[in-house]
């Protein structure tokens, strides 16, 4: 059989990507395996998201909760001395458990209701997290979170979550296609074209609903799990709101109703605000910051709360921590 055009695109795409590393000259390359690296988790995230909103036609906007629950249950686990592969299973079990317990009820709403109700997670965990001090840190955060292991090798650096976390991208992608693809996939598009042709041809609906909002969850428990072990650092601010905005724009500007747009569309905006940051920021600095804060960013508490975290980031690629850094 003949490889497809799509195939060997993407066959192209994995290789510049392998490639990237070695072709970046050494002063830049931490900078932009960080960059990337965001790129990476967020772009999974976003397809995802993308699939559950734009595919499965659930107003879900409970991703960055799923997300933010599976990074802390992996960083509180890891903390307190569990080996960091085992944290990062507990952590999909425990958010897949409750993504079926939420969802179950949840999941009978429609539309507005929906978006409001899964809104609501948002949230009680940006108000629930920082009231619970003796196992998140409180308002200063969950602090000295130890690097990923594998047994006796220690995952650390930039380059080294490169690798991995545009595997873990790559490898959701991939699996999310091939789902799409199957009888699956045709079940959870009948769903969103419309329910009730969907349940007169035999598709149990309610199942659909509830198995791809545990999916979508337990995916973005991962990606959640890697960043706690790349920043070191978390706090309910960096899982809100203004996150929500972020992976909502990054869908938009690549378009959720393909899975490979949202990917491209992290990629877009990442690369977009560190662009404004270093060129336009130095000749219309006001101007910068009030689109970025709207529609690049998190937002200014959390973006303010991100840096705390970026600090050690900083500090591997040479770049000095300041306030106007982005």
């Amino acid at each position: 059989m003949r490889p497809s055009k799509a195939s060997f695109v993407w066959f192209l795409i994995v290789v510049a990507l392998a490639v990237l590393p070695f072709a970046t000259p050494a002063r830049y390359l931490n900078y932009v395996a960080g960059i990337m690296c965001f790129a990476a988790m967020y772009g999974a995230l976003s397809v995802g998201m993308g699939l559950i909103m734009e595919q499965a036609g659930l107003f879900s906007l409970a991703h960055p909760a799923m997300f933010g629950i599976g990074a802390y249950i992996t960083g509180i686990l890891a903390v307190a001395g569990v080996p960091p592969l085992l944290a990062i299973l507990l952590a999909a079990i425990g958010v897949a458990i409750l993504a079926y317990a939420i969802g179950s009820p949840m999941l009978r709403l429609k539309g507005y209701y929906l978006a409001c109700a899964t809104f609501a997670l948002l949230l009680v965990l940006e108000i629930t997290v920082p009231q619970l001090g003796s196992l998140t840190g409180g308002h200063d955060g969950l602090l000295n979170i130890p690097p990923l292991s594998i047994g006796k090798m220690v995952v650390e650096g930039d380059l080294s979550f490169y690798f991995l976390t545009w595997s873990l991208c790559l490898a959701t992608y991939w699996f999310l296609r091939n789902m799409m693809s199957s009888r699956v996939g045709r079940a959870i598009n009948s769903v969103h074209d419309s329910e009730v042709a969907a349940s007169s041809v035999g598709v149990d609906v309610a199942a659909y609903k509830l198995r791809v909002f545990v999916l979508t969850a337990v995916l973005a428990s991962l990606v959640g799990s890697l960043f706690c072990f790349y920043i070191r650092y978390l706090s309910a601010l960096m899982f809100g709101f203004p996150l929500l905005i972020q992976l909502t724009t990054m869908m938009i500007v690549g378009g959720g109703k393909t899975l490979w747009g949202p990917l491209l569309g992290s990629f877009i905006v990442l690369w977009l605000a560190e662009v404004m940051h270093t060129y336009l920021g130095k000749i219309l600095p006001t101007m910068t910051a009030q689109v970025d804060a709207t529609f690049l960013r998190s937002g200014h508490h959390s973006h303010t709360d991100f840096h705390a975290g970026r600090v050690g980031w900083l500090a591997r690629t040479g770049r000095t921590y300041c306030e106007e850094d982005p």
